[in-house]
């Protein structure tokens, strides 16, 4: 299940948009390219949901979510875009390992609906 991001962010129909995998931090230049007024970023978390169940929240105030893999601290990687809002998408996962149909079915749901708002 924590290859969510990666599964919704390849499907998406958007041309800004960037697969950072678990190490978004190697790719701040790239995003910087965009000179975004928002950053949407979207990954496995676990907020004791159900699996494929999904929320929306500004990431600086995801502090009890955990993303899956990830070595930079989500508040650290909000520093360094002062002037984008930064949002987290996260799936809850049944569990890290390989992605379940559940899962994927929640990824295409979410791919529609994102396909309908960013352009």
């Amino acid at each position: 299940d924590d290859g969510i991001g990666s599964y919704i962010v390849s499907r998406l129909k958007t041309k800004n948009k960037l697969d950072c995998g678990s190490a978004p931090e190697n790719f701040t230049g790239r995003i910087r390219a965009f000179s975004p007024g928002i950053i949407l970023i979207v990954d496995a978390v676990d907020f004791g949901g159900r699996p494929g169940e999904a929320m929306l929240t500004e990431a600086e105030k995801a502090r009890g979510a955990v993303l899956s893999t990830h070595s930079l601290p989500l508040s650290l990687f909000c520093s360094l875009f002062p002037d984008s809002q930064v949002y987290l998408l996260g799936v809850q996962p049944a569990d890290f390992g390989r992605m379940r149909k559940e899962i994927r079915d929640a990824g295409d749901r979410l791919v529609a609906e994102l396909d309908l708002v960013l352009k």
